[in-house]
């Protein structure tokens, strides 16, 4: 590294300073989707990583300029997957951080690969579909992209309120209760299961990133119950201030709706996304954020559209790549021929 920067592991005090970094950024460029001081010391402690091994931060004049992590996680088949996340504040880009702090995690990723167990290991980070010098940087080291991720956010004074629908006999509406938290998990696994992202959520990860997570607004999140209390269908939604393209504007983020299989087919989700509508507009939001990616078997963003919830025409879209590359099978250099 150039002599003015200090280059050193991140630790939870590096707090503020990290979500300074990240929110230097426009919407369509942060590198995260954390953007908070108390997410990123959530990160830290989620034991996905070792932040004195699997993080490095890049300051200078005691700013944080930079970052690089691996976080490995499993998914619901028991396959490894090592993420890496970073960036490079833009009034220090074009110096070389950035290929250094991609090389650095690229390097660490393949270490902890070498190591781990799993029918299949793959390396992995996320790049938006318009950053060119990104993509460059991660076709260089092996990897291609494997998935898309639209997000998407509609003000809703341009938006005209969607019309409520009665649910089937035998069904009700009711605001998020912490005491059916485990029947939801069980049903978001149900409705997910298969995709690579959010097939199959364990105890820790729902209770740290869903329900539990600092932005999760349980009163605007709604459940479908049968006669018997099961949960049948379910929507969740998170706080978006951090990620609204007007800072400190009241935004709403509609994180998670599903349905078991069994359960489809019956309009819960025209529903559920009515009756959010109607308590985000009386609750004085300004606009509502969803996503999707292309591997979301139920087609979600053509059932959004159908639906008037987005409109590639008037609402603000922005999309994410994953890039990837398998390292199940080692790299076995060719053997010299003798001369």
């Amino acid at each position: 590294m150039p002599e003015e920067y200090l280059w050193r592991p991140l630790r939870p005090a590096d707090g503020v300073e990290w979500e300074r970094l990240v929110l230097a950024f426009d919407l369509d460029d942060r590198p995260v989707t954390e953007t908070t001081a108390a997410e990123f010391a959530q990160t830290l402690a989620s034991g996905k990583l070792v932040p004195e091994r699997d993080t490095v931060g890049v300051f200078r004049d005691g700013l944080m300029v930079g970052f690089a992590a691996v976080l490995v996680d499993r998914t619901a088949q028991g396959d490894w997957r090592c993420e890496m996340q970073g960036c490079v504040h833009p009034d220090h880009q074009r110096r070389g951080l950035g290929t250094r702090l991609l090389d650095w995690a690229h390097g660490r990723a393949l270490a902890r690969g070498a190591t781990a167990t799993g029918q299949r290991r793959e390396v992995r980070a996320w790049c938006a579909e318009h950053n060119g010098t990104h993509e460059k940087m991660l076709r260089r080291l092996g990897l291609r992209p494997t998935l898309w991720y639209y997000e998407i956010y509609s003000r809703l004074d341009q938006v005209s309120p969607l019309t409520p629908r009665a649910l089937p006999e035998g069904l009700r509406m009711v605001p998020y209760d912490p005491a059916l938290d485990e029947e939801v998990r069980s049903a978001h696994n149900a409705a997910f299961v298969g995709q690579s992202e959010d097939g199959y959520v364990d105890h820790e990860r729902w209770r740290r990133q869903f329900t539990g997570s600092p932005t999760f607004l349980p009163e605007m999140s709604l459940l479908v119950l049968d006669r018997d209390d099961a949960v049948r269908s379910y929507l969740l939604c998170y706080s978006f201030e951090s990620g609204s393209p007007a800072p400190g504007q009241k935004d709403i983020y509609v994180g998670y709706i599903g349905t078991p299989p069994g359960m489809r087919g019956r309009s819960l989700y025209r529903s559920l996304l009515a009756e959010n509508d109607r308590m985000a507009r009386e609750a004085g939001y300004t606009g509502t954020a969803f996503s999707v990616n292309t591997a979301n078997p139920t087609g979600a963003l053509r059932l959004f559209e159908f639906l008037g919830v987005y409109d590639p025409r008037r609402d603000q879209r922005a999309c994410w790549v994953c890039y990837a590359k398998d390292i199940s099978t080692p790299v076995v250099a060719a053997p010299e021929v003798a001369r």
